[in-house]
């Protein structure tokens, strides 16, 4: 990593003050920013056949609530670019060209109690453009710093800081014991209509009545988790839900087929709910103005 101009700076002069007078701790001088008792941790994951991506696990390690603002998240850009790098494993160690993506997110804090986490993925074959060609010939590391300079975050004592794909390695997609019988009668219960894998989207035929009645809706949302967690092992705790009250709206809105459903005001009523696991907020009926409210929900247990 590259330390910043000003922290280059200080070190030398702290170099000069703590030669003079060697009482005056360097540390003190820098007043690094305090860290959020958050645990970084990163795992490979491969989810199809030469697809390679990063799964990134924040978990609150303290005795107490704390809250997390998504600007901070290590996926979200610019971060995502700037705490960990890639080289190839040939005779110089070269480092690899990484994408930079560019994003617009509102500020909106996450609260986490005591040993819950917040999760999230980043592709290694787009952001590495040479990634599979490298592999194929040299293997390839990912590294970081632990902590990480440009992170508020610390790390899990004992994780690994870096992640090593060997020179000619096959891509298999990972393989996980799944229950089909049992996320069939999930599916029915959670009244699944269509996923979107890409995105880790699920779109949910429920009714208003649910959707007005939280406790009914956390349950709901309970039962989604549990579908994700066994029927759906390579995605993170990061993912969203869609309602309707019709299956023929299933879908986005930008989706040709929904466009003039759309004209006709006929998605927006039957679109009567979206779901965040990642920012834990549940929208009720977010195209209908006297009636459209947010609603703090988490499905940790």
């Amino acid at each position: 990593m590259t330390p910043r101009v000003g922290v280059r700076l200080l070190l030398g002069i702290g170099a000069v003050v703590a030669a003079l007078l060697p009482s005056v701790s360097l540390a003190a001088d820098l007043e690094e920013e305090p860290r959020l008792p958050l645990a970084l941790e990163v795992f490979l994951k491969k989810p199809a056949e030469h697809v390679y991506e990063i799964h990134i696990h924040l978990t609150n390690v303290s005795a107490e609530p704390l809250a997390v603002d998504v600007h901070d998240l290590p996926w979200t850009p610019p971060n995502d670019s700037k705490w960990f790098s890639a080289v190839r494993l040939d005779a110089h160690r070269s480092p690899m060209a990484q994408n930079v993506f560019r994003g617009n997110f509102g500020s909106r804090n996450i609260r986490l109690v005591p040993g819950e986490s917040v999760q999230d993925t980043l592709v290694l074959n787009h952001r590495f453009p040479s990634l599979l060609k490298d592999i194929q010939h040299f293997g390839v590391q990912l590294q970081w710093d632990c902590p990480p300079a440009s992170l508020k975050f610390v790390c899990k004592p004992g994780a690994p800081h870096s992640i090593m794909i060997p020179k000619g390695d096959p891509g298999q997609p990972d393989v996980y014991a799944i229950d089909d019988a049992a996320c069939r009668r999930l599916e029915r219960a959670i009244g699944l209509i269509d996923i979107l894998h890409d995105h880790a989207v699920l779109f949910l035929l429920t009714t208003e009545p649910v959707m007005t009645d939280l406790e009914r809706a956390q349950s709901l949302l309970y039962k989604v988790d549990d579908y994700v967690q066994g029927c759906k092992p390579m995605w993170t705790n990061s993912w969203a839900v869609s309602f309707f009250t019709e299956k023929r709206f299933a879908g986005f809105v930008h989706d040709l087929k929904n466009k003039p459903y759309f004209e006709k005001g006929l998605w927006q009523r039957a679109n009567i709910g979206q779901y965040s696991s990642q920012i834990r907020m549940l929208f009720r009926f977010p195209w209908i103005r006297n009636k459209a409210d947010s609603v703090y929900l988490s499905v940790y247990r």
